[in-house]
């Protein structure tokens, strides 16, 4: 799952912090409605954290593909160029996805790893996950010029969709099975 967010973080941050707001600016107008789609990122990440408060998936494996894959759904939405309101709703739905599948998985981790070695587990899964994102935005404004905005957007989308959807070939991932007690846990409180 590493592998996968080291693919989905570099080119969601790209298609959505850089390549965003110059489609906001060209396409949207400028700020103010580049703004209203941020919102509605933020509102989504408010209402899937609040649903993961709640809900606690049974295949959290398949759970976190999916979040991470909804992370798509914006990029293929700036690269069809639709209306603004769709765009809001589009952004929303990958906040949503996006606090889900990051709640799931850090419940997931912190219930696998035993305490003593969490913290380097953790440390190491993020560095996993952010190292490439210096060469995502190294190459992405060359790779917008050459291709074209959309097209940029598109494959971003493409991309990002690819990378949720194949670690589910893996049984381990679609198996994943979260809230089992393990040796190592409490029994009580």
């Amino acid at each position: 799952m590493v592998s996968q967010a080291a693919v989905i973080v570099p080119v969601w941050l790209v298609g959505y912090q850089l390549l965003g707001p110059v489609y906001g600016k060209q396409v949207l107008g400028g700020a103010a409605p580049w703004g209203v789609v941020v919102s509605g990122f933020t509102a989504g990440l408010v209402a899937g954290a609040a649903l993961a408060l709640m809900w606690k998936p049974r295949q959290v494996g398949v759970v976190v593909c999916a979040g991470t894959g909804s992370m798509a759904v914006p990029l293929a939405a700036m690269a069809a160029a639709v209306p603004l309101p769709v765009l809001v709703v589009a952004t929303g739905v990958a906040g949503t996805g996006l606090a889900v599948s990051m709640t799931v998985w850090a419940s997931l981790v912190q219930e696998r790893i035993p305490a003593d070695r969490l913290s380097r587990t953790l440390s190491y899964s993020t560095l996993g996950q952010i190292l490439p994102v210096p060469f995502g935005y190294l190459f992405a404004g060359p790779a917008a010029q050459l291709f074209g905005l959309r097209t940029t957007l598109a494959t971003g989308a493409l991309i990002i969709t690819a990378a949720a959807v194949v670690p589910l070939a893996i049984a381990q991932v679609r198996g994943s099975a979260s809230y089992r007690r393990r040796p190592w846990m409490p029994t009580g409180p």
